[in-house]
C-alpha cells in the first residue's frame, strides 16, 4: 500500500513538472523547431522582407502588332470580353496579348503586343499573319471604364458598349 502512494506520489509530481518544461530545452519536441519572435509595426503587420525603395521593372521585349483590323466588345455575365484581331509583318509571331497601358478619362488604353519568331520567316498572305487576342473586364472594373482603345504599331482602334 506504501508502494502505491509513493507511485502515485512520484507520478503526480513528474506530470506537474511537465508544465515547466513544455517551453524549455529539456523538451524533445522544442529540440527541432524553435519558435521566432516576430516584431510588428505601427500597422501589425511583419515587416517586409523587400525594402521600401525597390521597384519591380517589368521588362516586355514582345513588339506591337503592325495594325489592328477588328475589335470587338462581347458582353458575358461578369463583365465584358474585349477581342481584336492583328496583322504582323511575317508569319510565326506568337505569345500575342493585350497590355495595359494606361486607364485615363474613361479610356482603357490596351497595346496590341506579339512575340517576334526566332527562325526567318517570309511575309504571306494576310490571312496567314493574323492574331487573334481577347482581354476580360471584370464587372467592378466596368464603372471607371467607358470605352477601350487598342493600339498597334501603325494604327489605333476604339470601341464603346
Amino acid at each position: 500500500m506504501l508502494r502505491a502512494k509513493l507511485l502515485g506520489i512520484a507520478v503526480l509530481l513528474t506530470l506537474t513538472g511537465c508544465a515547466h518544461i513544455d517551453d524549455s530545452g529539456f523538451n524533445p519536441t522544442n529540440w527541432f523547431s524553435r519558435n521566432t519572435l516576430v516584431i510588428l509595426d505601427t500597422n501589425n503587420e511583419p515587416p517586409s522582407l523587400i525594402p521600401k525603395n525597390r521597384r519591380t521593372v517589368v521588362i516586355d521585349n514582345r513588339s506591337m502588332v503592325t495594325s489592328i483590323i477588328s475589335l470587338k466588345i462581347d458582353r458575358s455575365p461578369n463583365g465584358v470580353i474585349v477581342r481584336a484581331i492583328g496583322i504582323t509583318q511575317t508569319q510565326g509571331y506568337f505569345n500575342a496579348e493585350l497590355v495595359i497601358s494606361s486607364i485615363s478619362n474613361g479610356v482603357l488604353d490596351l497595346e496590341f503586343r506579339a512575340q517576334k519568331p526566332t527562325a526567318l520567316q517570309v511575309p504571306s498572305t494576310i490571312q496567314s499573319r493574323q492574331i487573334n487576342v481577347a482581354y476580360f473586364i471584370n464587372q467592378a472594373d466596368l464603372f471607371a471604364i467607358n470605352s477601350v482603345r487598342v493600339t498597334t504599331a501603325t494604327n489605333a482602334q476604339t470601341s464603346n458598349w
